[in-house]
């Protein structure tokens, strides 16, 4: 068969046409299918923004909840120290209350634990670096948030001591460094963490999380006036 012979009915040049056109559809759809997709996405994105700012500043005011207790527990572990002391130095007293311990509770992480990866990628690289700078510091947090409620519900076990031999006394030094020390890092997190939240505009949600009731023990003296 001649080549030649395989001509289109109405020409080259007109079926170069209509080739080009049925090209140029196709790209058309192409980019419009493109462009809904970009544009779900981008609202998917800020709508996970949304929610995960909401998640962050509840967590941020259950960090609040717990640096307002600080005071209160410097206190009660400088009491529970001169209490050490008073034993070591032969000046015996007995608590006149309970030892009480700070509370907390989980930042929560259920909307960033649940992002879908499409939403994530129509987010800028340096938010989606500051949420996840939070989220590990929650994570950490947690860790530490844990450590100190086991640390104070092993001091609530000198409630009602009557007397401290040795091996108890050197329990107690250890459990009020711990303390201190489980202190130190949490209340560095929340500094931390409520930074990185300010530059992105995120502010603590206000909810009181404990009762006056509640924090009222860990406040209250323990040991007998002289």
């Amino acid at each position: 068969m001649d080549l030649r012979d395989l001509r289109p009915p109405r020409g080259w040049r007109a079926f170069s046409g209509e080739l080009g056109i049925i090209v140029l559809g196709v790209f058309i759809a192409l980019g419009a299918d493109q462009a809904v997709r970009t544009f779900n996405q981008r609202s998917e994105m800020r709508e996970l923004r949304a929610a995960v700012d909401k998640e962050i500043a509840s967590g941020l005011a259950i960090y609040d909840a717990r640096v307002a207790q600080q005071d209160c527990v410097e206190a009660r572990l400088d009491e529970l120290a001169r209490w050490l002391q008073g034993w070591r130095d032969g000046k015996l007293q007995r608590l006149v209350g309970v030892i009480s311990a700070p509370r907390s509770g989980p930042a929560g992480t259920s909307v960033w634990a649940s992002r879908d990866p499409a939403s994530m990628m129509a987010m800028p690289l340096d938010v989606k670096l500051a949420y996840a700078s939070i989220y590990d510091e929650f994570a950490n947090n947690e860790v530490q948030r844990l450590d100190e409620r086991m640390t104070w519900l092993a001091l609530a076990e000198f409630d009602g001591a009557e007397s401290l031999d040795n091996a108890s006394r050197m329990r107690l030094q250890g459990l009020i460094t711990r303390a201190r020390w489980r202190a130190d890092n949490i209340i560095s997190n929340a500094s931390d963490v409520a930074n990185i939240a300010r530059d992105m505009g995120i502010e603590s949600h206000q909810e009181d999380f404990f009762s006056a009731a509640d924090l009222a023990p860990l406040c209250k003296p323990i040991l007998p006036k002289l």
